[in-house]
């Protein structure tokens, strides 16, 4: 191998791995040797701590994680399934074969198991004699199949959205009252972060409702949801729903819902399904205006909000002058103005400093809780808990377990059910990967080995009545 080969080799072993796979082509061509390879630069290198394969095998031995999700289910949730069976069931008596309880739960399991298409249900791989038994267990009927998955479609295109809606009702106040995140809160009041994402983009306008933009001059559809989750540490759990979709546009001229509308729409909801509860409303700078501070006001709500200076220049202005006169914390790298006015409303904004790996990031907010020199850190990172619904709450639907961009049905009502079934099943399995001391035993590392182990265990080994269980534990969350 000549020494300018080796050299062209040396320079992109640390490339990443496809533009490696560019330069080894144009190696292979310029030198006329297809047997030219550029192997990675950094080895892996296998953690002091790692277990062997056996160790693995070990803890893993015995332990049911589909029977953890379920004593989850009944312990937290005890009236998840009763609620199931009593949804509106428009099928004809004569052709109904499964209970409503049996093809909402088949749904709900194939999700916490990562299984997220419609047919896979249906599939050689859920679809075996074991799954039958362990199912029928938990459905509490006696099955000779699973529900196939055009049945399950067909019943939730006629489902309720507004009784789905309710029975997240009941899976948010059931988790509240049980007491578990209560140290979560600050000052007993619970974080709410509202953010909207794009489910999926089309090329046509899917129901007539979808958001448009025009790109390149060509117009492309979205369908878009705007989510309030709440946050208890590494937890979010999906508060309330508003799609942002376009009923009633008819010309050019008019203009198309948004995120703040929807907000609008969302907020008189979730203060009249939990009136009693206090609010910490987190949103990013798009929420820094009057209207929306309004509502929190209107609601007694609290609020934190990012602040830029093209969102509220008055008061970025005034905060800038206020502090380099005086800054009102002494903690490094924080600076706070307190009792800042503007249009009629008084609230304290404050900044943040991060140097992290030679990299300077500041973050401005906004906020009506009592910001002080004693608390303005753990405000702050309460304020940077807004990215929990990017990470795990869309990123993990969007690219991890359920892949909320694919739409399991083209109907609109069952497009939205789905979704929300979406959120049932993410509550759930963020309970068993947070709170059970069991699954922490076993030491797995990546959610995929979760859902996979969930789903052997329903689909090769008949698991004990899973309709008696064991109730005598406690989920333990860390801080």
């Amino acid at each position: 191998m000549c020494k300018e080969l080796k050299k062209e080799i040396e320079e992109a072993k640390n490339l990443p791995r496809a533009e490696r796979r560019k330069v080894e082509r144009k190696l292979q061509k310029k030198y006329n040797d297809k047997s030219i390879r550029i192997e990675k630069g950094t080895k892996f290198k296998k953690a002091k701590n790692e277990l062997t394969r056996e160790q693995r095998r070990e803890l893993i031995k015995d332990k049911d994680l589909l029977k953890e999700v379920m004593k989850i289910i009944k312990k937290y949730l005890p009236e998840l399934t009763n609620l199931f069976s009593k949804l509106t069931d428009k099928r004809h008596k004569s052709y109904v074969t499964y209970k409503m309880r049996t093809i909402i739960l088949t749904k709900i399991i194939a999700l916490i198991c990562g299984i997220t298409t419609m047919t896979e249900i249906s599939s050689n791989k859920f679809n075996t004699e074991a799954a039958i038994k362990n199912l029928s267990s938990i459905c509490n009927q006696e099955l000779k199949e699973i529900p196939n998955w055009q049945t399950i479609q067909d019943v939730i295109e006629t489902l309720e959205y507004k009784e789905i809606e309710e029975i997240r009702k009941y899976i948010v106040n059931a988790l509240i009252r049980s007491k578990m995140f209560d140290r979560f809160r600050y000052n007993g009041h619970i974080q709410v972060v509202v953010d909207a994402t794009g489910i999926t983009s089309l090329d046509y306008n899917l129901n007539g409702n979808c958001i448009s933009r025009k790109k390149d001059g060509k117009i492309k559809y979205y369908k878009y949801v705007l989510e309030a989750k709440i946050v208890f540490e590494n937890i979010v759990i999906s508060l309330d729903t508003e799609w942002i979709e376009n009923n009633e546009i008819n010309t050019e001229k008019q203009k198309q819902d948004c995120e703040i509308n929807a907000f609008k729409r969302m907020a008189p909801r979730i203060k009249k399904n939990f009136p009693k509860l206090k609010f910490i409303i987190t949103g990013d700078a798009l929420y820094a205006t009057t209207p929306m501070i309004n509502i929190c006001k209107d609601y007694k709500w609290k609020f934190i909000f990012n602040l830029k200076k093209k969102r509220l220049k008055n008061v970025w202005e005034q905060f800038e002058d206020n502090i380099n006169y005086e800054n009102e914390t002494s903690k490094t790298n924080y600076y706070l103005s307190r009792n800042i006015k503007f249009n009629g409303n008084t609230f304290h904004a404050f900044r943040y400093i991060e140097t992290k790996n030679k990299k300077t990031t500041t973050f401005n907010y906004i906020s009506n809780l009592d910001v002080k020199n004693s608390n303005i850190e753990e405000i702050v990172a309460m304020g940077r808990r807004r990215w929990k619904i990017e990470n795990e709450g869309f990123n993990q639907q969007k690219n991890g377990t359920y892949c909320i961009s694919h739409l399991c049905s083209r109907n609109e009502n069952a497009l939205k059910i789905h979704y929300l079934f979406i959120q049932f099943a993410h509550i759930i399995r963020q309970l068993l990967e947070y709170g059970s001391i069991i699954l922490r035993e076993m030491n797995l590392s990546t959610k995929k080995e979760i859902s996979d182990i969930i789903i052997n265990t329903l689909t090769y080994s008949t698991t004990t009545n899973l309709n008696i269980l064991e109730l005598n534990f406690q989920l333990r969350f860390d801080n």
